[in-house]
């Protein structure tokens, strides 16, 4: 009998064992070499560990790096602000705000260093303004945790549990490739309906190639990925041409269905050919398919040479896709596919959603801030901490409130089992080895958990924020008082964020959708204006690409009435408004 799919299974238990054991040495040596905060540590590597070797390299080197960033932007601003303190509050929510916006602008995992360069540095200040002169020893004290922490897990993941993401990678890739071969020979059967719901899947699918290839290139030998973006870029457009001879066959079949009989034969070989990959044949087939245009005035002529012409388009993209490629028991790069370009702004990316995040995150600051002043509370510092924290972490999202709200359940949770710990068990724990004991009781069946993708939203900030509050010590220190405290900043800190991020960015999924429709609109505007140069195609096409992607991410495949048997019919326009406007100056001037 198969076992329910949020169950984790041995690989999962696996990755457990290894973050455990990697939590344990960095504790281990914090509390050995005396480190103040030996729970910075730990809590470092349950935040870095990935199930890929990639994702791991990606998120502990960006960690590193924004932490230096943030620690050092603290370590300079709290002493020359410390005495005007809502001049300081500004600087910082301005800090963590233009940080948060530079994440979101950037479309690789360098975006996680930037986040952290925001948050780390209200992490490290914001407790600071009580001691002010000791800033720079804490931000020191945090770069070091920090570092360990990355350092215990990269090496335990590394030795024990290596899992490089490129050879599932090119699996993938070999699928999705297939894939978008079939999809374009079933849309020269006309099956609009289908062709739309295969569509969408294939564009969340190369979604998730795209993600996997980010955390790919941190690893050994991810040279060979090089021309990955370019062989995805090629590809992606194939679903356009197909939906375009798609609308053709249908007009055709319409307008002159004995037309359209007598080209059946070269659409089932060019279908053939499609499932088939053989590059070798793409000549011989692209010149039949030009020998077979008439040249015809009529409309139905048109159409039919319309189709012809769309065909051989097909033809030559899917040719130029698997030219000169090695087959070593997966899709291998073709030779001919440029490297990676130059890094672009992905055209989803919403300049007024970017915008609103780093207002809701400098409100959520500053409300903090404003009450820790205003009442004097001992853990204000906490609160305002976690308000950029939380206004930080996901602001990625559409609606990060339902995120944020189930984070701050993660952390009540926490909350419960931090003060079970604290109070029931660790008076009774006497020695480091009965420490990893008990804690193992807890940690590794939630870190199995937090393996299991569909859980991990849900495991995350019990484990990780159950080892702050623990806030372990090289001797038995348990405050009942600051406990609650700690706590209840938290949760107040997280409030903040939520209640900012309603005010502030409550756009959700429809109107996030209308947005992308809207963008795509004004592109093809651009293109039908009589510019000078002209605007650039390829970047339009492929930001239009972009926007596809990002909807079909966000409508799922039992919604296909949402976008229409048509949805790409705009990027369709704009390849045919920029053919026009190239053959403008060759036509007669009537």
């Amino acid at each position: 009998m198969a076992l329910p799919a949020w169950l984790p299974g041995p690989r999962a238990w696996q990755f457990s064992a290894v973050t455990f054991a990697a939590a344990a040495l960095a504790l281990w040596v914090a509390l050995g070499t005396g480190l103040e905060r030996p729970y910075w540590a730990a809590t470092t590597v349950y935040i870095v560990a990935q199930p890929s070797a990639g994702a791991l390299r990606a998120k502990a080197l960006w960690r590193f790096a924004g932490t230096i960033a943030g620690a050092g932007f603290a370590a300079l601003a709290i002493p020359a602000l410390v005495d005007a303190p809502p001049l300081l509050v500004l600087v910082f929510a301005l800090w963590v705000g233009l940080c948060l916006m530079a994440a979101q602008l950037d479309p690789t995992p360098r975006s996680y260093g930037f986040m952290l360069a925001g948050y780390t540095a209200a992490i490290v200040g914001f407790p600071a303004l009580t001691a002010p002169e000791a800033v720079f020893q804490t931000a020191l004290l945090r770069l070091e945790e920090i570092g360990l922490g990355i350092a215990c897990a990269w090496a335990l993941h590394a030795i024990l549990l290596p899992q490089p993401a490129t050879p599932l990678l090119l699996q993938r890739l070999e699928a999705w490739i297939a894939d978008v071969a079939r999809l374009a020979a079933d849309a020269l059967s006309g099956d609009l309906p289908r062709l739309a719901a295969d569509r969408r899947r294939l564009a969340r699918d190369g979604t998730a190639l795209d993600a996997m290839f980010q955390q790919a290139r941190y690893e050994e030998g991810s040279r060979a990925l090089r021309g990955l973006p370019g062989l995805r870029d090629r590809a992606r457009r194939i679903p356009v041409i197909a939906g375009a001879a798609a609308d053709r066959i249908a007009a055709l079949r319409a307008q002159d269905p004995a037309a359209l009989a007598a080209l059946e034969p070269l659409l089932a070989e060019v279908a053939a050919w499609m499932r088939e990959a053989r590059p070798e044949r793409a000549a011989a087939l692209e010149a039949r398919l030009a020998a077979a245009e008439m040249g015809s005035s009529d409309w139905a002529g048109l159409l039919r040479d319309g189709l012809l012409d769309r065909l051989r388009e097909l033809v030559a993209t899917w040719a130029a896709c698997h030219g000169r490629a090695l087959r070593l028991g997966t899709i291998a790069l073709p030779l001919d596919v440029p490297a990676q370009p130059a890094l672009r702004l992905p055209g989803h990316v919403d300049p007024l959603l970017v915008g609103l995040s780093g207002l809701a995150v400098m409100a959520a600051i500053c409300a903090a801030c404003a009450f820790w002043i205003l009442t004097g509370w001992s853990a204000g510092a906490t609160t305002a901490m976690m308000a950029a924290v939380g206004g930080s972490l996901f602001a990625g999202l559409d609606d990060p409130a339902p995120a944020i709200l189930r984070f701050m359940q993660g952390v009540a949770i926490a909350v419960l089992v931090s003060g079970t710990y604290l109070f029931a068990i660790l008076p009774a724990v006497d020695g480091f080895a009965l420490l990893l004991l008990v804690l193992g009781a807890c940690y590794l069946p939630l870190g199995a958990l937090l393996a299991v993708p569909a859980l991990t939203p849900r495991t995350a900030p019990v484990a990780i924020n159950g080892l702050a509050l623990l806030a372990l010590q090289g001797s038995y220190e348990a405050d009942p008082i600051a406990f609650l405290d700690g706590a209840c900043a938290m949760l107040l800190g997280f409030g903040a964020a939520l209640l900012a991020t309603r005010l502030l960015r409550n756009l959700g999924v429809q109107r996030r959708v209308a947005r992308l429709s809207a963008a795509d609109r004004r592109d093809l505007l651009r293109l039908a204006e009589a510019r000078t140069p002209p605007p650039d195609l390829r970047r339009i096409a492929s930001a239009m690409l972009d926007r596809f992607e990002a909807a079909a991410a966000r409508l799922g495949a039992g919604d296909p009435a949402t976008l229409g048997a048509r949805e790409l019919a705009e990027l369709r326009a704009a390849l045919n408004l920029l053919r026009l406007r190239q053959a403008a100056p060759r036509l007669p001037a009537p």
